[in-house]
C-alpha cells in the first residue's frame, strides 16, 4: 500500500553551528552551516529513503524563489515529491546552535499565505493526486490562510476513497481531523495536552480520548521519556535507554516515519516501536532534521526499552 505525504508547509533550513565562545559581543560568526529542506513531510519522505523505502509520494506546497530551491534540491535528495505552486514565498528558518554551550535557538518564519483561490485549486489538485485506499499521511502546520474546516474537506476527500489517516498536527487541525476515525495520531505530548485541554497524560484519559473519536492506534512522544502508544487493548511504553543531546529537531518526525516504514513491512507493533524510537535517537546524533546514516540506526536498536501492558 503506498504512502502519501501531505506537506503543506516546507522550508528550507540553515543550521548555523558555533563551536567556541564568540570573540566579538552581539556578533555571530558561524563555524560551519547545514542546510537541507525541512517540514515534517520532507523528513518522513527523507528518512523512508533512508531506508530504501520508496513507495511513498510528496506532496509540496510550493512558491517563489525558496520554493524553487526546496525544488532543485527535493531532486538531488532524490525525495520523490509532486509540487503545487503558489504565489507567495516559502519559509527559511534558521537555527543558532551554541555547540561549546549544548544549546540551540530555532528561528522560524512565519511562512506563506494561501489566498482563497489558491486553497480551493490545491483542494481540487488533490482530488487527482490522492490515490484510492492508499495511506495519507498529514502531517506539520499549513500556510496562513489554510483553515482547519479546508483540512477537513482533504480529510473527508481522503476517506471516501478508502485511505488510511495517519496524523501529526496540532491545535484546530488536529481536533478536526480526529473526527474522521483516524488509523493513527501521533503527536508530542505539550501539543496533545493543548489540543484537547488535559493537565496530564493518565493511560485513562489517553484511552478515553482514544475511544472517543475511534482512533486505531494513539501515540504520545514524550522527549526523552520515549513514547506512550495505545492499541485496541495494549498500552506500550517505549523509552531510550540512553539520551545523546538535545538537538532533537526532527526526531519526532524521524520516528513517526520509522513507525510507518516497519507498519509497512507488517512488523508487530512492538518491533514498530523500538524501530522508530531507534530512528528518533539517531537522529540526536547529527545536526539537522531527520539526518543520520543507518550505522546510527543499528547502534540505538539495543538502546531502546520497551514495556507492555492490557488496557
Amino acid at each position: 500500500m503506498s504512502v502519501q505525504i501531505l506537506n503543506l508547509n516546507p522550508c528550507y533550513d540553515h543550521w548555523v553551528i558555533i563551536s567556541n565562545v564568540p570573540k566579538t559581543p552581539n556578533v555571530l560568526r558561524g563555524d560551519y552551516v547545514v542546510k537541507l529542506v525541512d517540514g515534517k513531510g520532507l523528513n518522513i519522505a527523507r528518512v523512508f529513503n533512508l531506508l530504501g523505502f520508496h513507495d511513498y509520494l510528496c506532496i509540496n506546497v510550493l512558491g517563489g524563489d525558496v520554493g524553487k530551491i526546496i525544488s532543485s534540491k527535493c531532486r538531488e535528495e532524490n525525495i520523490k515529491t509532486v509540487e503545487f505552486w503558489i504565489n507567495d514565498e516559502n519559509r527559511i528558518n534558521t537555527a543558532i546552535v551554541y555547540e561549546y554551550e549544548k544549546r540551540m535557538l530555532m528561528v522560524n518564519e512565519p511562512g506563506p499565505v494561501m489566498t482563497p483561490d489558491e486553497i480551493e485549486r490545491f483542494i481540487r489538485y488533490l482530488d487527482s493526486v490522492i490515490e484510492e485506499k492508499s495511506t495519507l499521511v498529514i502531517s506539520g502546520s499549513a500556510p496562513r490562510g489554510f483553515t482547519a474546516n479546508n483540512m477537513s474537506r482533504i480529510a473527508q476527500m481522503a476517506k471516501e476513497r478508502g485511505c488510511r489517516l495517519m496524523i501529526d498536527i496540532s491545535g484546530e487541525w488536529l481536533r478536526k481531523l480526529v473526527k474522521f476515525e483516524p488509523e493513527m495520531v501521533k503527536v508530542n505530548a505539550d501539543e496533545f495536552k493543548m489540543a484537547f485541554e488535559l493537565s496530564n497524560l493518565s493511560v485513562e484519559k489517553l484511552y478515553e480520548v482514544k475511544k472517543r473519536y475511534k482512533i486505531n492506534v494513539l501515540c504520545v512522544t514524550l522527549g526523552k521519556d520515549g513514547s506512550i502508544t495505545l492499541t485496541e487493548d495494549r498500552v506500550f511504553h517505549a523509552k531510550p535507554k540512553l539520551v545523546h543531546c538535545d538537538f532533537s529537531v526532527g526526531s519526532g518526525d524521524s520516528f513517526f516515519a520509522g513507525y510507518l516504514y516497519k507498519e509497512a513491512m507488517g512488523k508487530s507493533m512492538e518491533e514498530r516501536l523500538i524501530f522508530a524510537t531507534a530512528c528518533g535517537m539517531a537522529n540526536t546524533l547529527k545536526y539537522g532534521a531527520a539526518i543520520f546514516d543507518l550505522k546510527d540506526l543499528n547502534e540505538q536498536l539495543p538502546l531502546v526499552e520497551i514495556a507492555e501492558e492490557r488496557l
